[in-house]
C-alpha cells in the first residue's frame, strides 16, 4: 500500500499535490524543495525579506523535504536546508532541530555544526552552543567567523574571559572583520560594565 505524506500546514485554498512516499522520489522531491527554499536562505552577506509569497515557497520547500527524510532519514542536507527555511521563517526551534538531526549524522561538515551553533545562539543554549562551536572552529581552525561564534557563544554562556581571549585570536588573523569588530566592542562593555551581558543572540546586533 501507498503511503502518503500530509501537509504539516495548514492547507491553502490551492491544493496541494499529494507527496507519495516512494523510493524513486527522493531525488525528485529533493531537488523540488531545495529550489524552492533556496533564494530565502540567509546566507552571509544576504538576507533575504520574507513576503507572503516567499513564506509559501519555503512551508511547501519543507513539506517536500519532510518527504525526503522520511522516505531517507539519513540524507543529513535535507535536514540542513529545512532548517535553513526555519532559519528564514524564524521559526528558531524548528531550525535548530532540523539542523541537530542534520548534526547528529554529519559532524564533519563545518557548514552543518556553523549553523547548529547560529541556532543554539538564537535560543539562548550557551553551553551546547560552545561545545558545537567548538567542534565547527576544529573542522576549519583558520575562519574568523568560526572564531567569532566562539567568541560569542562563551559571551553568551557568561564566560567573557574566554569570549574576549577568542575574539582577540579572531581580529589579530583579520583586523578588519566588520563583524568581529563589532563583537569585540560588545565584550569589552560587557566585562567594563557598560552593558548586560546577552544571554541570547537577538538581544545584540552584529
Amino acid at each position: 500500500m501507498r503511503r502518503f505524506l500530509t501537509s504539516l500546514f495548514k492547507c491553502s485554498q490551492n491544493k496541494k499535490i499529494e507527496l507519495v512516499l516512494k523510493k524513486e522520489n527522493h531525488n525528485p522531491y529533493y531537488f523540488k524543495g531545495t529550489k524552492l527554499i533556496e533564494p530565502y536562505m540567509h546566507l552571509e552577506g544576504k538576507f533575504i525579506t520574507i513576503n507572503a509569497k516567499a513564506k509559501d515557497s519555503i512551508v511547501e520547500g519543507i513539506r517536500y523535504l519532510d518527504a525526503v527524510t522520511q522516505i531517507n532519514p539519513n540524507n543529513f542536507a535535507a535536514y540542513w536546508i529545512k532548517g535553513k527555511g526555519y532559519q528564514a521563517l524564524q521559526r528558531h526551534d524548528n531550525a535548530y532541530f532540523e539542523f541537530n538531526k542534520s548534526f547528529e549524522i554529519e559532524k564533519n561538515n563545518p557548514d552543518v555544526a556553523r549553523e547548529l551553533t547560529i541556532e543554539c545562539l538564537d535560543l539562548g543554549k550557551g553551553k551546547e552552543a560552545v561545545s558545537v562551536a567548538t567542534h565547527a572552529l576544529s573542522l576549519d581552525n583558520l575562519n574568523v567567523g568560526l572564531i567569532g561564534n566562539l567568541a560569542l557563544a562563551y559571551l553568551i554562556n557568561g564566560d567573557t574571559d574566554l569570549a574576549d581571549k577568542r575574539i582577540k585570536e579572531a581580529i589579530q588573523a583579520d583586523p578588519n572583520d566588520k563583524i568581529n569588530l563589532r563583537l569585540s566592542e560588545i565584550i569589552n562593555d560587557v566585562i567594563v560594565g557598560k552593558r548586560n551581558r546577552p544571554t541570547r543572540y537577538d538581544e545584540i546586533k552584529l
